[in-house]
């Protein structure tokens, strides 16, 4: 196990992760410095260990010292060449994590579906009576909770290709990829390091371990395991450890098999059922088995911000997925009813293909409202005579997608896009969005 104690760490970026590591390193003796450009009263420092030097306005690295970066430091920037020219070793909190913890590890990556995988391995897990702490990714630090971790914990963990690519140890004892899609383009510069980024998550499992892939996805599909790695294939041909006929999940592997009707579940739409497939075959014999488990995956209601019901308004019913910020992701989205609904789209331009999509809202919508940066270049997509309506901003949109709708009718936010045209972050036009349908 890594040693702490003594050892110097320079801690990039006060942000979640950043306060999380640099907690954890002082409270074991780590020599901490935590620097971050923005100016100190507007960091979160307030429960930051007392032991942490803190350097604001500015990025610092001490010569030698292990550097533990920000995800959100871009690879070849002035501050990412800093670390690497004069940190030891430079790592992710993910890596970090790994270093330290007693428990095994669930890292489940990909480009759409994690979080919601995250979470439903958790509740499962915690639901047969395991000591689970789920983090990373997902919205609160890895290392927030290691010191809670033993031997018999499991840590369940959302792990982006940002912090994949500062991993060079890593070795989960399951790994899930569950999809690849274009995203991220303007931080890697191309699809190629993206997808390389991701297959960290796996490139150092080895027997003992399980992977779980996508076998319908083209890229996932092609990846090649490690020697001796256990894998096991989800998706939507029968045959693999677990596939889906529409109506029903149906997983056979080991001695694993059962039937689960999608319609006994709370989760709403067929990608939340990719979600469920990848997250039995996880954990089925080799964590805990299906009646166990089943109360807890029957009852799972989703994640906020995903696919999460908002409300009814004269027979309409709302749905806020504000956290499908690429087309890949919303595409999911428009895939996952038969019946067609009024979409909400739109939002800050990071240079994604809308080509795809704008068909698929010609075929699986009955109507959708644009908004946002990127309302005019998802319109150039959509095939002529579709019905269409722009707007300036995500208020009226939910105005303009109601008077479209007809009673009975779902009117779903899945923006394709990110939120910095108008918002914060997905979250805060999460929030927006259901407070103007409420109203």
């Amino acid at each position: 196990m890594l040693k702490v104690e003594g050892v110097g760490f320079s801690v990039l970026g006060l942000a979640r992760t950043g306060v999380a590591a640099s907690n954890y390193l002082a409270r074991h003796g780590g020599d901490v410095l935590a620097s971050d450009p923005k100016p100190r009263e507007s960091l979160p420092i307030a429960d930051l260990h007392p032991n942490v030097t803190v350097v604001d306005s500015r990025n610092e690295v001490r010569e030698g010292d292990i550097v533990i970066i920000s995800p959100g430091i871009r690879p070849g920037s002035p501050t990412w060449k800093l670390a690497h020219e004069k940190g030891s070793q430079v790592w992710s909190d993910v890596e970090l994590f790994y270093l330290l913890s007693p428990a095994p590890i669930i890292a489940i990556t990909g480009t759409d579906g994690k979080s919601t995988t995250t979470a439903l391995i958790g509740k499962l897990l915690e639901s047969a009576g395991i000591h689970t702490y789920v983090g990373g990714n997902i919205g609160w630090g890895c290392m927030d909770g290691l010191d809670s971790l033993t031997k018999d914990s499991v840590a369940v963990l959302e792990v982006s290709c940002f912090q994949l690519s500062h991993c060079q140890a890593l070795r989960p004892a399951v790994a899930i990829v569950t999809n690849i899609a274009e995203d991220h383009l303007d931080y890697y510069g191309g699809l190629d390091a993206y997808i390389e980024a991701k297959k960290r998550v796996f490139q150092n499992m080895g027997p003992g371990d399980r992977l779980v892939l996508n076998g319908d996805d083209p890229v996932v599909s092609a990846f090649l395991p490690p020697d001796g790695v256990q894998t096991l294939r989800f998706g939507w041909t029968p045959g693999r450890a677990a596939w889906c006929d529409r109506r029903a999940v149906h997983v056979d592997f080991d001695r694993c098999q059962l039937v689960l009707p999608l319609d006994e579940l709370k989760l709403q739409g067929l990608h939340n059922a990719e979600n469920v497939m990848s997250a039995l075959v996880a954990i089925l014999g080799r964590f805990v088995d299906f009646p166990t488990v089943y109360p807890a995956l029957r009852g799972f209601p989703g994640l906020e911000h995903r696919m999460e019901y908002v409300t009814q308004v004269d027979g309409r019913t709302f749905f806020n997925d504000t956290k499908a910020t690429n087309p890949h992701a919303a595409s999911a989205v428009l895939r996952a009813f038969d019946e067609p609904f009024v979409l909400i789209a739109g939002g800050y331009d990071k240079g994604s293909d809308f080509n795809e999509f704008g068909k698929l809202i010609a075929q699986r919508t009955s109507a959708v409202v644009l908004c946002g940066a990127t309302r005019h270049r998802i319109e150039e997509t959509i095939p002529e005579g579709h019905p269409v309506t722009l707007v300036a901003g995500l208020e009226e949109a939910v105005q303009k997608a109601f008077e479209l709708a007809k009673p009975g009718q779902r009117v779903i936010l899945a923006p394709a896009c990110a939120s910095f045209d108008e918002f914060s972050d997905f979250e805060a036009r999460g929030h927006a969005f259901k407070q103007w349908v409420h109203a």
